[in-house]
């Protein structure tokens, strides 16, 4: 395996773990009930903070989907 094998193994790895629930409640059926997903949730954190710090809602959110993808990327390596 390559080292860019390796990179995007990595990438589908981590977006994949992305989507797992970030507070998970199990109800006694076996699966979580609804809730944020990990993305969503540390998106709305960083989103908050660059509207904290005078970004506008717009470019926030842009910022905040990419630096939680790259978040994602480097937290799943091992």
């Amino acid at each position: 395996m390559t080292q860019d094998d390796a990179n995007k193994l990595n990438r589908t790895q981590a977006l994949e773990s992305g989507r797992e629930k970030a507070f998970p409640l199990y109800t006694g059926s076996g699966f979580p009930s609804t809730g944020l997903t990990k993305r969503e949730y540390i998106a709305t954190q960083l989103m908050s903070a660059l509207i904290t710090h005078g970004y506008s809602p717009e470019g926030s959110a842009e910022r905040a989907v990419q630096a939680t993808e790259l978040l994602l990327i480097e937290l799943n390596k091992k």
